[in-house]
């Protein structure tokens, strides 16, 4: 008995020595042990930056986020509150500045402290610290497309003007042609003493008369030499003014532009060759992609395997039996409308009508529109709350059928819950879609609707 005893204590003594460890290097990793200071900074756009993130100083782990502010309006920023290591406050200055860095290419995305200058003061705590926006691939692309475009543009504007001209040309030359046939024959009918020109070469008085006509036409030809020589005054202003020069240096200068325009295009083009040519391998960009797709789509589909036999294993199998689900996508409508998911549905929730949400594009599906997302934020503002609970996305339709209803439900609660987590940063797992055709809950005291349902549910998950 005496050394059961004995095994029993030491078991216990080694058991809380291990949790203590544990404990402690769990804490020592969040830095939960270290003495924190606080600092602000905000941010226009945080797409992929979560609460908790990371914060570095000068490449080193230095803290987390601690909290996202969401803005009141769109012209203000985001507002995040950041828990930084005492350790590293010296190399925090008034002009440091604050980026969102991303490790790797697909990596977890982090706020990265870059130190300051010598000479700048020591930043003070619950300051707020400069911030530089992150950089967007997209826009860059939608720049060189722009480009690209303009540049197509005016390609096929010189090429229209270049046609123009040679048509112009063509039609002078046929011109040209026939009137040199019909000076020729013009002479030969007056050498063969035909027509009015013809009849004065053989009249002897028609002679004389010709005779007075050239006399009438020395005098106006001496009349138009007093012209010319006033035509001649203006031609020397014109040339003292440099006009032709300019008017030379203008058509210079737009023959420069089309060549660097030229240049331009070809380098583009070859910019763009580059980029999406054949690797090594002699695959191209496209294939590289979609293979890279493949294989993301792969370890996504074995992570949602380990993650459900998870939830089946001794440990964790309470958790998911006691919160009433495994899934937000996987809601059971049947258990949803009945309560027995959420235990009761809860009564605080926003109903968005679809007329203020919804229009149809093109091809004839249904889009958020800009009142809608409006409608969306402010329903956001009146839940108060939304980060750590689950946040289910009710979808009502009415339709010619229950399967036409079922899947437009699905579709409207679908694109609210995407532009909730773009918009918003809401993790996946805490955000759910329930397709409820035309028909609400119970608990709701309704018995239609046609439109969209938030309501935020549940204690905060872990």
């Amino acid at each position: 008995m005496k050394n059961y005893n004995v095994l029993v204590g030491v078991f216990t003594t080694a058991g809380v020595v291990l949790f203590a460890a544990a404990l402690f290097l769990i804490g020592n990793q969040h830095k939960a042990f270290h003495h924190h200071i606080v600092f602000y900074t905000n941010f226009q756009n945080v797409d992929g930056l979560p609460k908790g993130a990371k914060v570095r100083v000068d490449g080193m782990d230095a803290g987390e986020v601690q909290s996202i502010q969401i803005p009141s309006s769109p012209a203000q920023k985001f507002r995040l509150k950041m828990n930084v290591d005492d350790q590293l406050h010296g190399l925090i200055r008034e002009d440091s500045l604050v980026t969102v860095e991303t490790e790797g290419i697909v990596g977890d995305t982090f706020l990265l402290i870059h130190r300051g200058t010598e000479h700048s003061s020591l930043a003070r705590a619950e300051s707020t610290l400069q911030s530089k926006e992150p950089f967007e691939m997209t826009k860059l692309l939608e720049q060189a497309q722009g480009i690209m475009t303009q540049a197509g543009t005016t390609l096929n504007g010189l090429q229209g003007t270049m046609m123009d001209v040679t048509r112009h040309l063509d039609t002078t030359l046929d011109t040209a042609t026939g009137t040199m046939k019909n000076v020729n024959s013009v002479v030969l009918d007056v050498h063969n003493g035909k027509g009015a020109a013809g009849l004065l070469l053989e009249d002897k008085a028609t002679a004389a008369d010709v005779k007075q006509s050239i006399a009438n036409v020395r005098q106006t030809t001496e009349t138009l030499n007093g012209t010319s020589t006033r035509i001649d005054n203006i031609l020397s202003d014109v040339q003292s003014r440099q006009l032709i020069p300019k008017m030379d240096d203008t058509l210079t200068a737009a023959k420069s532009a089309s060549q660097n325009l030229d240049l331009t295009s070809q380098q583009i083009n070859t910019t763009l060759k580059t980029a999406f040519g054949e690797d090594q391998y002699g695959e191209d960009a496209g294939t590289n992609l979609q293979q890279s797709l493949t294989n993301i789509n792969q370890a996504t589909g074995n992570l949602t395997d380990d993650t459900e036999a998870l939830k089946h294993e001794f440990f964790f199998k309470g958790f998911f039996k006691h919160r009433g689900y495994d899934n937000l996508d996987d809601l059971p409508v049947e258990q949803y409308r009945a309560g027995q998911v959420f235990k009761p549905l809860p009564e605080a929730r926003q109903w968005i009508p679809a007329t203020s949400l919804f229009s149809r594009d093109g091809s004839g599906e249904e889009v958020l529109t800009a009142q809608g997302r409006g409608n969306i934020d402010a329903a956001v503002g009146q839940l108060k709350e939304i980060y750590g609970k689950p946040l289910i996305v009710e979808g009502y339709a009415s339709g010619p059928s229950p399967s036409e209803e079922i899947l437009q439900s699905r579709q409207r609660a679908t694109l609210v819950r995407t532009y909730l987590q773009l918009r918003y940063h809401l993790q996946a797992k805490n955000t759910g879609i329930v397709a409820l055709r035309s028909t609400p809950p119970n608990a709701t005291g309704k018995t239609t609707f046609d439109g969209v349902s938030l309501v935020s549910v549940g204690p905060k998950t872990r």
